[in-house]
């Protein structure tokens, strides 16, 4: 008699399958209908058992690996074990100038004024309302009737304050910060003697082992499996235990995240100090706000972070120390000198596209170079952090449809692949490694629609210089990768719009060949009816090869940006080092044709056109 059950199965219905085959196998049950016999219910209750028992030993197992893990408690847990704590929420943070002014004021006047920390201020973001708070307390002296507070930072959110008693009767005691969108960066932890004291031991957060010993005042940090974030302290081995009774004071900053970036225009909200005649000037506006890390970047962060020790040695380092200390980073990239366009030895290059601008602020660039790489990288290196370098596409496109497999019509498709456009650019450059790939972009184009049989697109790249008035100019323009180089002797590798010229004549720029060189020669000229006159024989040059286009010897009469616009080499485009791409939704031309030959059959071959990979 067979007696084996097949437990190998994991889906319900092949459970069941394997229990009837089972049970069909025992003399006693051998002439049971198990489909329509009372068996069939117990036999679905036995399955789900097993089904439910077999997918939680799954779904636990998973969860025991970070890179498996759905659970961010579970996954923030393996991270913990790698020495990584996952970024808090960031405050949208701002600078500002603050001005109190007593000149209306009676009575005596302090010679100093203090603004403390956590001072209320407000501001407007598209129709919304948001509190900004002041990260530091500053003091101004008198000079006249105005107390000036200069560069004072301010971080979007409220301020909150809590005190714990340490309890030395717990081997362990952690402190949970009661907001799960708490910023870590405002977090000041003091400690003082009893409730009556009214001094304070300020402790830092741990960072490295380096110089820690049982003497040091350092906190640890970590989210716990519910999303908050806790503090707890040394054993006096590594870090400072504080002593019974002593008292915890916590406080810090929470916040809406990203959605008080761009605040420009800053009012207090209370007096200072019985002070109402309050002016701010912004110095810079609000940047750097993000919301907490996520599951996929803990998975990805983790073991880079892990692998560095906390040490920038090779690039990558730099790039897993930035990022797990910084969070206002759309795309990042990090190079050696050696692999700079021109080898630079001893530096490493660091490049940042933020979450909410073009670049950095200089604020947040010292703040890279100094607190998080300072002690950390290499004394013989020096890091140097670059603006991104974006190009933007401009593209022709062109596709043939046939109307009969549509509802659509000619404009309604030509929105659609504007749409396409949009979400390509959206989802596949942007970015140090956004790789235009031409093939990927008209396979998704002639994908939105049945209708569509077939599409061209012609990429063209340009950058916007902004020029200094009534001075010699010298720019200089990298593009990625080769530019086209045509090969009649009255064409150029650029084309430019107009920018005016000292004389008040409005000037382009074209370029022209150089004998015996591969670069070529920019000018200047003016239209004159539909003929080009020289105004200036040699304002740059360009390197093809290189994609690097220079002007230089040209004084324009305004700051009017000027668009250079080249022809790649390759309809493929790969950025390199600090280039990104990017698709101006301004800059396409999308047109529409019926395809004959679908409509018409072989008679419509005679009316079918084809398209240049130029422009005529």
């Amino acid at each position: 008699m067979a007696t084996n059950l097949n437990v190998t199965e994991l889906d319900f219905a092949d459970i069941k399958q394997n229990l009837k085959n089972y049970l069909k196998q025992q003399s006693t049950f051998s002439d049971y209908n198990f489909d329509g016999s009372g068996l069939n219910v117990l036999l679905d209750v036995l399955a789900y058992n097993t089904h439910y028992n077999a997918m939680a030993a799954h779904l636990s197992l998973n969860e025991a690996f970070l890179e498996s893990a759905q659970i961010r408690g579970n996954a923030v847990s393996r991270a913990r074990m790698l020495g990584y704590v996952p970024t808090s929420e960031l405050t949208a943070k701002a600078s500002v100038t603050i001005v109190v002014d007593v000149s209306s004021e009676s009575g005596t006047i302090p010679g100093n004024i203090t603004i403390p920390r956590g001072t209320k201020l407000s501001t407007t973001v598209s129709g919304l309302t948001y509190q900004f708070v002041t990260l530091d307390s500053a003091t101004a002296t008198r000079i006249g009737n105005l107390f000036t507070f200069t560069a004072v930072a301010i971080g979007e959110g409220a301020f909150n304050s809590i005190k714990y008693r340490i309890d030395n009767d717990i081997t362990i005691q952690k402190h949970q910060l009661p907001h799960k969108n708490v910023d870590t960066t405002t977090l000041r932890v003091r400690v003082q003697a009893n409730e009556e004291s009214s001094s304070y031991d300020l402790y830092t957060k741990f960072e490295t082992l380096l110089q820690v010993d049982g003497t040091s005042k350092v906190y640890h940090l970590q989210e716990n499996s519910n999303g908050f974030y806790e503090v707890y302290f040394g054993d006096s081995i590594i870090g400072k235990k504080p002593s019974y009774n002593n008292i915890v004071t916590l406080d810090y900053v929470y916040s809406h995240g990203k959605e008080a970036n761009g605040a420009s225009s800053f009012s207090v909200t209370n007096s200072i100090e019985g002070f109402s005649s309050i002016a701010v000037t912004t110095l810079s506006n609000s940047a750097g706000g993000a919301d907490q890390e996520t599951l996929e970047s803990i998975r990805y962060n983790a073991p880079l972070a892990y692998t560095s020790q906390n040490r920038a040695v090779t690039s990558e380092d730099y790039r897993a120390i930035i990022n797990r200390n910084f969070t206002n980073i759309s795309s990042i990239n990090t190079w050696g000198g050696e692999d700079n366009a021109i080898p630079d030895y001893g530096k490493v290059y660091i490049c940042i596209k933020p979450n909410t601008a073009d670049a950095l602020t200089t604020a947040e660039k010292n703040s890279i170079t100094g607190s998080i790489l300072k002690g950390k990288n290499v004394v013989s290196i020096t890091p140097t952090i670059l603006d991104p370098n974006y190009s933007y596409l401009e593209l022709d496109v062109i596709f043939k449809y046939n109307p009969n497999l549509t509802d659509r019509t000619g404009a309604d498709l030509v929105s659609l692949i504007q749409d396409t456009l949009d979400d390509f650019s959206l989802n596949n450059l942007n970015k140090f490694d956004g790789l235009f790939r031409h093939s990927a972009l008209t396979k998704a184009i002639d994908s939105s629609d049945p209708a569509i049989l077939s599409s061209t697109v012609r990429p063209y790249l340009f950058q916007n210089t902004v020029p200094t008035a009534n001075i010699l100019n010298n720019k200089t323009l990298t593009f990625p990768g080769v530019i086209y180089t045509p090969s009649g002797a009255s064409e150029s590798c650029i084309t430019s719009t107009s920018f005016t010229y000292g004389n008040g004549i409005v000037n382009y720029f074209n370029d022209k060949a150089i004998t015996d060189s591969t670069d070529r020669r920019v000018f200047a000229y003016q239209l004159v009816g539909d003929i080009k006159v020289t105004t200036i024989d040699n304002c740059g040059t360009v390197t093809p090869s290189t994609g690097t286009v220079v002007l230089n010897n040209f004084t324009p009469a305004n700051t009017t940006a000027i668009r250079i616009t080249v022809t790649p080499n390759s309809l493929d485009i790969a950025p390199k080092r600090d280039e990104i791409l990017s698709i101006d939704g301004t800059r396409l031309s999308v047109t529409a044709e019926e395809d004959t030959i679908a409509t018409a059959g072989s008679s419509g071959a005679v009316d079918y056109t084809t398209t240049s990979r130029f422009r005529s």
